[in-house]
Formats: C-alpha cells, structure tokens, sequence
C-alpha cells in the first residue's frame, strides 16, 4: 500500500513540476505550496493536488487522453494540401492590391479609391467572418463536403468576376460568392493541421501558411503578364483555374484526425470565457489589421509615391518572399523557444518596420525595399503562428469552432 502512494504521489508531482516549470519558470524541484487554494484564474498555477490533471490540460492546451502523430505520411500530406488551399485563399487575398488598381484604372476609373477598397475589403471580411460557422461545422462533419462546397463557391466568384463590369457585379461575384468560398476553404485549412501536430504544430503551420505567401509572390505576377498579354476576362479565368487545381489538391489531401461529431454546439461563445483565448483573439485582430490593410495598400500607396506599377509588383512580390521566408523560420524557432516568446518578438519587429523604416524613409525606392523584407519577414512569421498559438490552448476536438471564432472577429478589421 506504502508504494503504491508513493507512485501516485510521484505520478502527481511529475505534471506539477513541468507545469511549473513552463509557465513559471520555477526549477522543477523548487517548494510550491499546493495546500492552498487557487483563484480561478487562466493565469494561476497553484491548485489542489486533486485539480492537478486539470490543470496540465489548461497549460498545454490539450487533454491528457489525446495523442498526436506529429508526423507521418498522413500528417505530411494534411500539411501540403492545407498549403495548396492557403495559396489559392490567403494568397489571392494578398494579391488585392494588384486587382483594386486594376480596377482602378479600367472598369471602375469613375469611383473613388476608397470605395473600390469596399470590394477586397468585402473579399477579406467573409473570407474571414464565415468562419464562426464554418469551424464547428469542420469539427462535426469533418472537411471534404465543405472543401467541395467552398471550391464550387470560390471558382463560381470569380468565373462571374471576369464578367463584371458595374460595381455591384465586382461586389456581389468577389466580395461575396468568393470570400465565402474561401472562408470555407480556409478555416478547414488552418483547423486541419494542430489535428496531427503537437511538439511540431507550429512547424506544420509554418509550412502550411506559406502557400499563402507563394501565392502572394506569383500571382501578382501572374495577373500583371495576364493583364497585358492576355487582357482582363482570360486572365481572371486563368486565376480561377489555377485556383480550382489547388483547390481539387487540397481537397483530396486534407483529412481529419478526430472522429465526426465531436463538437457539440454550433458557435461556441463560452470560449471567450478563457481569458488566454481572448486575449489572444484581440491580438491577432490588431496584427491581421495591419498586415492585411498595409498588403492591400502597398502596390496603390508606391504609385502614389510617384514609383511605376511594375515596381509597386515588384515590391509586393519581395515582401511576400520575405514572408514566405519567415513563416518556413518561424515555426521551428517557435516550437523550440516557445510560440508565444516568438510571437512577441516578432510584433516587436514589425512595429520597428513600420515607425522606423517605412515612415520616415517610405517615398525612398531603397526605403521600400528595406521596409519589404523586414516586415515581409515579420508579418508572414506571425501570421503563421497564430494558428499555433490557438491549437496551443484548445483541445483538438475545439480547434476548429475556436480558429472560426477567432476569426470572424478578425474579419472587423
């Protein structure tokens, strides 16, 4: 009987100490007082010994029965087809820039740029408000009838986008119809992932978010070569086919790991109860503010400086290769410094590209450039790890309703 306490008491001490240990920064041996009992607070580390599993669960974010490949043929592929969807979504969102001064300069010359901005700016809100539904929709149902109804959605917008030629028709074909494909599209991406990693998640999703970035490098190129060698309807069929082989990828390689029917409500709002997860949300709001207005912006804000439109493509390309770059650098760091350590530094370092480079030296091609990689660099990281950091606090079976939650707050931005 004697031994058998001892190893329940050592089975007890051993998830204590390493919680202490991560969150504290206590040395594993260090005297904690657990007679005590805890506020109930997400930040709090000191609770009764029975609470103990508990309270492993809230620091890792996962539950104790839960197991994760973190690697394998599967997981691998899961990860690439995720890739393919966040080209084909996130990289077409980081390509506005070039489709509002299209249109700009041709079908809508008449509008101000501000109401033009209405239109990639509709595109990015329900490619990322949809999501509220779409997540606890992936963690009941699983991904491939959502992936096939978020394709169909997504090529219908923009094969009816090369025939538009009133606003409202550029409002209603890439707005709406494609946004609210690639919400379906891309939040079953992003859910996909923490699914099969744990010690390697923000690795895979640093993979995975850099087709986002690809894309940002080679379909601004592509629309600018189509634009003019092909002219506009072509070219946007041609985006709307490169997109639909990404898509049909995505589609056949993204699986779930958890079985159907695991989530239990359709929105759940008592996650904002946690106040890590809200935090968090709020942090990716105002980081998903400046990146996406900023990118949007970018190829119109060069022009204005007096630079030519194949500069302003070419200063995109350079920082979506810079943030390609930092979202492949970022997850290894991440996983070996601590995701949010990492996060933090990384904000830190897109602020100092911003007020430091871009502000003061931003009508400089040299400027330009400079502000290109580091912020490229920056931004791409910590887009990229904020999925991570979500899968770090959620249970497997909540990752999905939690990564819509998160952003379709976001889409406000």
């Amino acid at each position: 009987m004697q031994n058998s306490t001892i190893s329940v008491q050592q089975a007890v001490q051993e998830p204590w100490q390493s919680a202490s240990t991560s969150v504290s920064g206590y040395p594993s041996g260090h005297n904690t007082n657990l007679d005590e009992e805890a506020p109930r607070s997400a930040f709090s580390i000191i609770e009764p010994p029975a609470e103990l599993s508990t309270l492993t669960t809230h620091l890792t974010g996962h539950s104790t029965d839960e197991t994760f490949p973190d690697g394998g043929l599967q997981a691998w592929c899961v990860v690439m087809g995720s890739f393919c969807l966040l080209m084909g979504t996130f990289g077409v969102m980081n390509t506005t820039g070039i489709l509002q001064n299209y249109f700009a300069t041709h079908q809508l010359a008449s509008y101000s740029p501000s109401a033009i901005g209405w239109i990639p700016g509709l595109f990015t809100f329900f490619g990322l408000g949809v999501s509220v539904q779409v997540g606890p929709m992936f963690d009941r149902y699983g991904p491939r009838t959502i992936l096939i109804t978020g394709t169909v959605c997504y090529v219908a917008g923009l094969l009816l986008l090369a025939e538009s030629h009133l606003y409202w028709h550029f409002v209603l074909t890439l707005g709406v119809l494609s946004g609210t494909g690639a919400a379906l599209l891309s939040t079953v991406a992003l859910a996909s992932v923490p699914q099969w990693f744990d010690q390697k998640a923000a690795l895979a999703i640093g993979i995975s978010m850099s087709g986002a970035g690809l894309g940002g490098v080679v379909l601004p190129f592509v629309l600018r070569a189509g634009f003019t060698n092909l002219g506009y309807k072509w070219t946007i069929r041609l985006l709307a086919f490169l997109v639909l082989v990404l898509c049909m990828v995505g589609t056949v390689l993204v699986k779930a790991r958890l079985p159907k029917g695991r989530s239990k409500s359709t929105v759940n709002l008592r996650s904002l109860q946690d106040p890590r997860f809200t935090w968090l949300t709020l942090g990716i709001f105002a980081l998903e503010l400046e990146v996406f207005a900023g990118i949007g912006l970018y190829p119109t804000y060069v022009i204005m400086q007096g630079f030519s439109t194949n500069t302003s493509v070419i200063l995109l390309a350079v920082l979506n290769i810079a943030s390609t770059v930092g979202r492949l650098g970022a997850g290894g760091v991440a996983d070996r410094f601590g995701r949010i350590n990492t996060q933090t530094a990384l904000i830190a370092v897109g602020a100092f590209a911003v007020f430091v480079i871009w502000l003061p030296f931003g009508n400089s091609l040299a400027g330009l450039y400079m502000f290109s990689v580091i912020f490229g660099l920056a931004s791409g990281s910590f887009l990229s790890l904020a999925p991570a950091c979500i899968g770090q606090i959620s249970k497997a079976s909540e990752v999905g309703g939690r990564f819509g939650l998160t952003y379709s707050i976001v889409s406000f931005a």
